[in-house]
């Protein structure tokens, strides 16, 4: 799980910090190593992905999501909703 934390959770951090515009460092964290810890999780089928840059994309943007919609922050989920070219329903069920 190192390695996988040490790879990607710069990346993780920093689209996370984007999508939700969190500034609390300790929610961003909280938020990315969740992130991790179900690609972990999810390994088997992670590394067998060919397109490991899709999975991480989904997984971060269910636990975006989910995070968004227990704060009850409708005008950022709003935003998300009409600028990112995907479902967010698909995040949110």
């Amino acid at each position: 799980m190192k390695e996988l934390t040490d790879h990607y959770y710069p990346s993780i951090f920093a689209s996370i910090s984007r999508l939700t515009r969190l500034t609390d460092s300790q929610a961003l964290d909280s938020l990315t190593r969740s992130v991790i810890a179900e690609l972990w999780e999810k390994k088997a089928t992670f590394d067998q992905d060919p397109r490991k840059g899709v999975f991480i994309y989904k997984t971060l943007l269910h636990h975006i999501f989910a995070y968004l919609k227990s704060k009850g922050d409708e005008q950022r989920l709003e935003y998300l909703r009409t600028t990112l070219p995907i479902n967010p329903e698909f995040y949110l069920s």
